[in-house]
């Protein structure tokens, strides 16, 4: 890791989409705890995602055949059907999770036009919204963290690895506290955001990899030259440790 750095806000608009719910089991995970911090649940329960995506003018169509388990591990796909049709992966808790520390131990993908995240939103309504991690496939060095609250106001995070971010698991997470919210990698804090929520509405966990749109750009040739012509997001743990104001 070689720098941290706040970065100006993005807009993005946010929609919604069908979901089918699995039954779906991750491994637990350790997190830091004060006193008054019950023990990490781990997210077990999860809608799959089905439809076509057209918020930011993405290109993908989530489907439940790009989720799936290897072990412990949640794995999603993404891939070109050929011509501008893409198939993705996303998944949503079905539960809503409150105060506390949201934390996903996730390998990402690369590629021209790719977006995977790892986040968590109200969903209904959509916001606030709370993002542990987005990468922009085709600039894997950098790792965003953003905040956008009620009226998507935005803070970004920007933290910079020379080696990459793409290349191996890492723990990245957000503490959501009554009047801030701490993002973190790897166990070390990268920003804050001071800002006040209401206690009683809890948010959801979400997984996916977005393919085009405004922010990461349309997908070419490159993007799915590899083995088998897909990239994939790995997720190995989901966690959350409640605090209890």
């Amino acid at each position: 890791m070689t720098d941290i750095s706040r970065r100006p806000s993005r807009r993005r608009v946010l929609g919604a989409a069908l979901a089918v719910p699995p039954a779906l089991v991750l491994g637990t995970a350790g997190t830091a705890r004060a006193d008054s911090w019950g023990d990490p649940v781990t997210v077990n329960s999860w809608n799959k995602i089905e439809g076509r995506w057209t918020p930011n003018n993405e290109l993908q169509t989530y489907t439940a055949d790009c989720v799936w388990y290897e072990g412990d591990t949640l794995v999603i796909k993404a891939y070109s059907a050929g011509g501008d049709l893409y198939y993705s992966g996303r998944v949503e808790s079905t539960a809503l999770y409150g105060y506390g520390t949201y934390s996903f131990t996730a390998n990402m993908p690369n590629g021209q036009g790719l977006l995977p995240a790892v986040w968590a939103a109200y969903l209904d309504p959509w916001l606030p919204e709370f993002d542990a991690a987005e990468i922009v496939g085709q600039d894997p060095n950098v790792l965003h963290q953003t905040s956008h609250d009620i009226n998507n106001a935005q803070e970004q995070f920007s933290t910079t690895n020379s080696a990459g971010w793409t290349n191996a698991f890492h723990t990245y997470s957000f503490t959501w506290m009554p009047d801030h919210i701490d993002f973190a990698v790897d166990g070390q804090v990268t920003g804050t955001t001071w800002y006040t929520t209401p206690a009683g509405t809890g948010m959801h966990f979400i997984a996916n990899i977005a393919v085009g749109g405004d922010w990461p750009g349309n997908p070419d040739g490159s993007t799915w030259d590899t083995a088998d012509g897909a990239r994939y997001l790995h997720v190995s743990s989901i966690t959350h440790t409640p605090y209890y104001p």
